[in-house]
C-alpha cells in the first residue's frame, strides 16, 4: 500500500502534544497563580480609579479609604510573589524506588534499626539464615536471667553498723574520745548532754572503756557525715551501766541500768611470814580490805616494830557476786583479828543509834584512840626520838620526833581530829603541817612533797584524813615523814605517848553490839575459808 506518511506525522504530533501537556501540567499551577494575581491587581486598580474619580470632590474620607485599600492589596500581592518566585522554575520531583530516602526508627527497648523504602530485597541463602539464627540465639542466651547479674548496674552499698571500744587516757575528755573515733562534733555534744542527767562524764577515770556504735554510710549525701554516732555505752561501776541511744528524730536519750548482784561473804586467815600485806595477798584478800585492816589496828599496833613471823590474822567481810558466782565488788569488814606476840586484838564493825559506825573490841570499846600511833601506811622507822648526830649539820642534836621512811608521794594522815595551825614552809622542816588537838595536844608533819587539797590554816580535819604526801623538802637526805607530838608545847616521844581511848558502848547499845557479834560468828561458821585455787579467779575490782 501506498504510505502517505500521515500516520507518522500524526504520531509525532500526538507525542509533541503529550510532551507539551506534560510540561504544561508542570508549569500550569505557577502560571495560573501569576495570571490570577495580575488580573486581581488590574481589577483593584480599576475600581480604585473609578471610586476616586467619582467621589474625589464629594467625600475625601471615602477616597482616602480607597487609596489605603489599594495600597494594602498591592503590598500583599508583592509579598506573596516574593515568597513564591524562588520556586517558579522547580519541577515536581518523582520518587523512584532507587532514590527513596532511608527512615531511621529508634526503638527504646532494642538496637537501632534502619528501614529502606525500596523494592523487595532478595531472600538470603540458607547458610546466611542459619548464621543469623545462631547469632540471635546467642544474644538471647546472654540476655537470660542467669547472666542478668553480669549486665545489671551495681547497686549502692547499704550503711553498716560498726562497733568499737576505746579507753579513756589520763587527762582525756569524753568529747575528745568521741571525735577522735570519728563522731561528728555536734552529735558528740548532744550525746554527752543527754548523758549528764544520769552520769557526769567528768567522773570518768583513766583506763575506763567506752563502747561506741556508728552507722557507717559509704555514700554520704551533701552535709551528711560518713559515720553517724548511734549509741554510747559504759559501765562506771560494776553494778551500774549507762546507755545513750540516738532516736528517730536525731536526738539522744540516756538510760541507766542497775545490775542485780548477789550478796555474800568471804572468810580468810593466814600466818604472817614476811608482812601482813604480802601474806594477806597470798591468802586471796583484796588490797582494799588489807589496807582497811592496817588502819583498824594502827591505833594499837606498831606495824614497823611489833609484827614478827609467826603472828597471824583473820578477816571476815561481805562482797558482791555476779550471776556466774564470780566476786566483783568488795564490801565492808564485819570482823578482823590480829595476833601479835601471842596477844590477840579483835574488832567488830557496829553502827550506833546515831547512825555512825566504828570498830569495837569484845568489851564495846572503840578501836579509835585519841591519836594514831603511826600516821602513815607501809613505812619503816628510819630514825627514833632522842639525841643523834645530825646527818647534814654534822653535830649532835635532839631529834624531836620519829622518821618514817617511805616512797615519795605516800599519803600522810592526820593523827587525830583537830584544826590546822600551820600549812606552809618552815626552815629545816620544808613543807610542814601542824594540827592542834584537844587537851593541848599538837602534831607536826615535816618534809612533805605537797599538801593535800584544801589543807590550809584554820581548816578542821578528822582523824585519818589525808593532809599531805611524803617528800624530801627542807633539811633532808631522802623521802620520809618527820612526825612530832607536842603536849602543852613540850615535844614528846610519839611512840611512848599514852593516849585515851575512844567511845565505849553501854546499856542498850552494848546489848545490841553483843547480839551483832553472835550473828557474825554464826555467819563465819557457815562461810568456808578462801582457798588458793579460788583466789586465781578472784581478781579484785574497783568499787
Amino acid at each position: 500500500m501506498y504510505d502517505s506518511g500521515k500516520l507518522s506525522d500524526e504520531l509525532d504530533l500526538d507525542k509533541a502534544s503529550s510532551e507539551a501537556e506534560t510540561g504544561a501540567e508542570q508549569v500550569a499551577p505557577m502560571t495560573r497563580f501569576r495570571q490570577s494575581l495580575q488580573r486581581s491587581m488590574k481589577l483593584y486598580v480599576s475600581v480604585s480609579r473609578l471610586v476616586l474619580g467619582q467621589s474625589l470632590g464629594q467625600n475625601r474620607w471615602l477616597a482616602a479609604t480607597g487609596v489605603a485599600g489599594v495600597l494594602s492589596f498591592a503590598l500583599l500581592g508583592m509579598g506573596v510573589a516574593a515568597l513564591v518566585s524562588p520556586y517558579s522554575n522547580v519541577e515536581t520531583a518523582a520518587l523512584t524506588a532507587d532514590q527513596a530516602p532511608q527512615i531511621v526508627a529508634l526503638d527504646a527497648d532494642g538496637p537501632v534499626e534502619r528501614v529502606t523504602l525500596s523494592e523487595e530485597t532478595p531472600a538470603p541463602d540458607a547458610d546466611q539464615t542459619a548464621a543469623e539464627d545462631a547469632t540471635d540465639e546467642t544474644v538471647a542466651a546472654d540476655a537470660s536471667p542467669a547472666n542478668a547479674e553480669l549486665t545489671a548496674p551495681a547497686t549502692p552499698a547499704e550503711p553498716k553498723e560498726v562497733q568499737t571500744k576505746v579507753a579513756i587516757n589520763d587527762g582525756e575528755t569524753l568529747m575528745q574520745v568521741l571525735t577522735d573515733a570519728g563522731a561528728d562534733r555536734v552529735d558528740a555534744y548532744h550525746a554527752i548532754a543527754a548523758m549528764k542527767p544520769v552520769f557526769s562524764p567528768s567522773k570518768m577515770r583513766a583506763g575506763q572503756e567506752v563502747s561506741l556504735t556508728f552507722l557507717s554510710n559509704p555514700n554520704p549525701e551533701k552535709d551528711q557525715p560518713s559515720k553517724l554516732l548511734t549509741a554510747i555505752s559504759l559501765q562506771p561501776d560494776i553494778d551500774r551501766a549507762i546507755q545513750v541511744n540516738r532516736t528517730e528524730d536525731g536526738s539522744y536519750k540516756s538510760e541507766e541500768f542497775q545490775k542485780e548482784l548477789k550478796s555474800g561473804f568471804a572468810h580468810a586467815k593466814n600466818t604472817i611470814s614476811s608482812s601482813l600485806f604480802l601474806d594477806a595477798q597470798q591468802a586471796g584478800i583484796p588490797a582494799p580490805i588489807i589496807l582497811e585492816m592496817i588502819r583498824m589496828f594502827s591505833y594499837s599496833v606498831d606495824f614497823q616494830r611489833e609484827i614478827h613471823p609467826g603472828d597471824s590474822f583473820e578477816v571476815f567481810f561481805d562482797r558482791k557476786f555476779d550471776e556466774d558466782g564470780i566476786p566483783v565488788k568488795e564490801g565492808q569488814i564485819a570482823y578482823a583479828s590480829l595476833t601479835v606476840g601471842g596477844k590477840p586484838y579483835r574488832l567488830w564493825r557496829f553502827k550506833t543509834a546515831d547512825g555512825n559506825w566504828d570498830y569495837y573490841d569484845e568489851n564495846g570499846n572503840s578501836m579509835k584512840k585519841f591519836l594514831m600511833r603511826t600516821p602513815i601506811d607501809g613505812a619503816r622507822i628510819s630514825s627514833g626520838f632522842g639525841m643523834r648526830k645530825h646527818p647534814i649539820l654534822g653535830y649532835s642534836k635532839l631529834h624531836a620526833g620519829v622518821d618514817f621512811a617511805a616512797p615519795k608521794g605516800t599519803p600522810i594522815y592526820a593523827a587525830g581530829d583537830g584544826v590546822v595551825k600551820i600549812a606552809g614552809w618552815v626552815n629545816g622542816y620544808g613543807n610542814f603541817v601542824e594540827v592542834g588537838h584537844a587537851n593541848r595536844y599538837e602534831t607536826g608533819y615535816g618534809h612533805m612533797s605537797a599538801f593535800a587539797k584544801g589543807i590550809r590554816p584554820g581548816v578542821r580535819v578528822r582523824q585519818g584524813q589525808v593532809i599531805g604526801y611524803v617528800g624530801s623538802t627542807g633539811r633532808s637526805t631522802g623521802p620520809h615523814l618527820h612526825y612530832e607530838i607536842h603536849i602543852a608545847g613540850k615535844k614528846v616521844n610519839p611512840l611512848g605517848v599514852k593516849v585515851a581511848t575512844g567511845m565505849k558502848l553501854g546499856g542498850k547499845q552494848l546489848a545490841s553490839f553483843k547480839a551483832n557479834r553472835a550473828n557474825v560468828a554464826s555467819q563465819m561458821a557457815e562461810t568456808p575459808l578462801m582457798t588458793r585455787v579460788a583466789q586465781a579467779s578472784e581478781t579484785p575490782k574497783a568499787n
